[in-house]
């Protein structure tokens, strides 16, 4: 099978993650068939996922009509584990930071081209906010959407904007001077750029390569009027930088 139909909705997923799944340290070269059976998936959809996965770079075809997980595989495993360190060092920093402002806080990490909320820890209010977790959001708006834009080099962010540019030729050009900005004091404030009536400090986590994760604090402007923004910007930062001396101290 030379090419893939498109794999949609949750159930061909769940397929596709099984196919995925199937491969172990013993069992790293399998068929078509061998999958079928590891399964309990009908060979022809076997096949269909299969060339889905060959199509996107994950599985690579071996002798004998096997098939093994490719290389970028590998990439994917350092990215998870790389996510999970960052959770387990800012988990307890984020629960004192919930306890102490009384607000939810969100760790929020660049995933392809998307902002996606990797972690949340919630307050006792139940904030509710676009930034659920595992949900992909855009990186045009929002305090942490301009953290991570700066983590991007010029080069991937340029070509990110690349369509906002071609809608709105002003507001990229605006958006630029901001990340400029944002990447310089590594910070960032937001009004009611996602949700109605939500304010947001976030402050960006570090290591030694650069920008990992936007540490972000969403409160409603009723409980954030102007006169707290500026104790919960500080709070934010400093609990991003307690992040990063973790960080680096697990680096050393």
């Amino acid at each position: 099978m030379s090419s893939s139909a498109p794999v949609r909705g949750a159930e061909s997923a769940r397929r596709v993650l099984a196919v995925l799944m199937a491969f172990t340290k013993e069992r790293h070269t399998l068929s078509a068939r061998d999958l079928a059976e590891v399964t309990g998936i009908p060979l022809p959809s076997v096949y269909r996922y299969v060339a889905f996965l060959r199509d996107t770079g994950l599985l690579v075809g071996a002798d004998q009509g096997g098939y093994h997980l490719s290389a970028r595989v590998i990439q994917l495993a350092q990215a998870a584990e790389a996510a999970e360190t960052l959770v387990d060092l800012a988990d307890p920093v984020m629960r004192r930071l919930a306890a102490e402002t009384g607000e939810t806080v969100i760790l929020v990490r660049l995933v392809g081209s998307s902002a996606v909320c990797v972690h949340r820890v919630e307050s006792s209010h139940r904030l509710r906010t676009s930034y659920e977790p595992g949900q992909p959001m855009s990186l045009e708006h929002g305090a942490s959407a301009r953290i991570l834009l700066a983590s991007m080099s010029p080069e991937a962010r340029h070509a990110y904007l690349e369509p906002l540019a071609a809608r709105d030729p002003a507001a990229a050009a605006r958006l630029e001077e901001e990340v400029v900005l944002v990447e310089q004091r590594g910070w960032e404030c937001s009004e009611e750029e996602i949700d109605m009536g939500i304010w947001a400090a976030a402050a960006a986590v570090r290591d030694s390569t650069g920008i990992l994760a936007s540490l972000s604090v969403p409160s409603p402007l009723v409980r954030a009027p102007a006169a707290k923004q500026h104790k919960l910007l500080g709070q934010v930062r400093a609990a991003a930088e307690e992040i990063n001396e973790l960080l680096r101290s697990a680096h050393r």
